[in-house]
């Protein structure tokens, strides 16, 4: 991969890694920001209990003083009592009655308060959650064509850093090329079997858009106890995106345009970067560049 071509896939990068934490930091910010409590609803029997006492109590007064010159000093005392115990109770009755109704209502208040913030609170999460899927394919398909060691976006920056100094011109030179850990990571296409009309038989390899895969460069070859009954070989095209098979192509005319997506090759098997949908399907259309 040339100078240019390695800057624009690191910096689709590393801007997706971006992108991607940038949600998920919003996200986790949202229930802080959409939360509520059922206390913030109603008034605490503590607030209301004083309120209704001091009522009962002015009207206990007003009795006491109107009632007071038609008591003897001898049961004035008692009364007084009575009177202001009697009013504390009833005010305690009449305050629990009340905060009852109060809280009642506060828990229907609560209940539809809190559907509605719910369902705002799903929306902006979809969103977030939108932004956090378009990032992640596009992570999968830029580390699909990265070494490993090119992973995270330190190691990203660093190899940037190395091509834009001059110390490298590509980006294998940049990180070290691919390894025996690169091909391990990677997906190996094995050979499915089908039978058409006519008795006939087909291998076919599953491509799936945006992961890095091992293919045969020959599967005939490869294969050979098995291809003395297997007429031809295909790529059966799959879309990630569509979440759907696009189709299939024959696999020697594919792989013969396979020059710009090859990262890696051995004796017997070459090591391809994840394609695209719009690669994927081109390929499906024979018009592979």
């Amino acid at each position: 991969m040339n100078k240019t071509d390695s800057l624009k896939l690191l910096d689709k990068y590393t801007d997706a890694l971006k992108s991607k934490a940038e949600a998920e930091d919003k996200i986790s910010k949202i229930d802080s920001e959409f939360r509520i409590k059922q206390s913030d609803f109603g008034v605490p029997f503590s607030k209301i209990f004083p309120t209704i006492l001091g009522v009962f109590l002015v009207f206990a007064l007003a009795i006491r003083i109107a009632f007071g010159s038609n008591l003897t000093f001898k049961n004035e005392m008692p009364i007084t009592i009575g009177i202001f115990a009697g009013a504390v109770v009833l005010g305690f009755g009449v305050a629990k009655i009340v905060h009852l109704i109060v809280q009642s209502k506060a828990r229907k208040n609560f209940k539809k308060a809190e559907e509605s913030n719910n369902t705002a609170k799903a929306y902006r999460i979809l969103d977030y959650k939108v932004a956090i899927d378009k990032a992640s394919y596009e992570i999968a398909e830029a580390e699909s064509a990265l070494p490993l060691s090119c992973r995270g976006l330190d190691a990203a920056k660093a190899a940037k850093n190395k091509l834009l100094s001059g110390k490298a011109n590509t980006l294998e030179e940049a990180t070290g090329g691919f390894t025996a850990a690169d091909w391990e990571d990677a997906y190996t296409a094995t050979p499915k079997v089908y039978e058409k009309p006519g008795d006939t038989v087909f291998g076919a390899f599953a491509i799936t858009e945006a992961t890095r895969t091992i293919l045969p460069k020959d599967p005939k070859k490869k294969f050979a106890s098995e291809a003395e009954k297997i007429s031809e070989w295909k790529m059966v095209l799959v879309s990630l995106t569509q979440d759907c098979v696009l189709g299939d192509c024959d696999f020697y005319n594919a792989i013969s345009k396979f020059d710009k997506f090859i990262l890696d090759s051995n004796e017997d098997s070459i090591l391809i970067r994840g394609l695209t949908e719009k690669e994927l399907a081109k390929l499906v259309e024979n018009k592979a560049e």
